[in-house]
């Protein structure tokens, strides 16, 4: 019979050989993987644990959409192959959407953008199978085509999963590379750990035919406390005497600038941080230096934890004033 001898005969790679997984196996994985999506929940800092939840969200719909079509296997392998890769498309695409509504009731925030990942998930894993599976490509006239035009779709869809991971990598060891600066905007990986979403990197020209210098241009809304936050800074500033922040005011009027350091016991009151503001006068570059000393001394009642400091925010302290600034470098001395 042909349902007896596919995972014996098929080569050691064909998908064929999922038909021997168990059938209660595979039904029962499939509500357990959703409900990983659904319940586990990694904490929001350090950032790089909101990467790897997010890189969940494809893998596990990779593994559901496998499930699904060795499901499908198992009462007729020889069946149509198309039609069992559409399925396991659809329900791992339906199981995505279903555990987003589920979130509401877990108090999480559902996202249609993660119900693209799913979907991207998915579909990598689908395609990967298809340049895998004899019934998708054996019997074309140009088979192997067929093959590897699948693998190349499965490949760069893993491409496009893992990018995001891959970015917050490479931008935590640049972060690492660069300790003891904080920030200078180099490259856009010097960027990663900003907050602002208008500020654009430009280059600028010396004083007196120096040198040019790469400076971030943070815009100033005509409201207060506008400015650009480093929402994770290399964490362990002991063994260090001063923050210095490197900024020029490029307007015609003064511009008053708050420094606000939290940590990680940060209770998001005003006195429980460092708050200092500092004068910029029109058309100067400043290198405000400040001691940890100060920054250490500065939330009421207790010390400011300097091994586990949280973020550094640059802005504005009052709603008047120039209508940008620029910050060329954050570092530690």
């Amino acid at each position: 019979m042909a349902g007896d001898a596919p995972s014996a005969a098929a080569p050691r790679l064909d998908v064929a050989r999922l038909a021997a997984l168990p059938r209660p196996l595979l039904i029962a994985a499939i509500p357990a993987l959703a409900s990983l999506v659904l319940f586990a929940e990694l904490p929001p800092r350090p950032y790089i644990l909101h990467l790897v939840q997010k890189l969940g969200h494809p893998g596990v719909f990779a593994l559901i959409a496998i499930a699904m079509i060795a499901l499908q296997l198992q009462p007729r392998p020889e069946g149509r192959p198309w039609r069992a890769y559409l399925i396991a498309f659809l329900t791992a695409v339906a199981i995505g959407a279903a555990t987003e509504v589920g979130q509401v009731f877990t108090h999480r925030d559902p996202a249609v953008a993660d119900v693209g990942l799913d979907a991207l998930g998915a579909l990598c894993a689908l395609a990967l199978a298809a340049a895998f599976d004899r019934r998708v490509w054996d019997g074309w006239p140009r088979g192997t085509t067929v093959r590897l035009l699948a693998a190349a779709l499965g490949l760069g869809l893993a491409l496009a999963v893992l990018a995001p991971f891959a970015v917050g990598v490479l931008a935590y060891a640049r972060r690492a590379y660069n300790f003891p600066v904080l920030f200078r905007a180099d490259t856009g990986l010097d960027r990663y750990f900003l907050v602002h979403g208008r500020f654009t990197a430009e280059t600028v020209a010396g004083a007196d035919g120096g040198a040019s210098r790469r400076v971030l241009r943070v815009p100033l809304a005509r409201r207060p406390y506008d400015g650009v936050t480093i929402f994770e800074p290399s964490p362990d500033w002991r063994g260090f005497r001063a923050l210095e922040v490197a900024v020029e005011n490029p307007g015609a009027q003064p511009l008053d600038l708050t420094v606000r350091v939290d940590d990680r016991s940060h209770n998001g009151s005003f006195e429980d941080r460092y708050n200092g503001v500092f004068r910029v006068p029109p058309g100067a570059r400043r290198q405000i230096e400040i001691a940890l000393d100060d920054i250490e001394a500065a939330p009421r009642g207790r010390r400011l934890d300097l091994a586990h400091v949280g973020p550094v925010v640059i802005f504005r302290a009052g709603a008047g004033g120039p209508d940008a600034f620029l910050l060329e470098r954050v570092t530690l001395r």
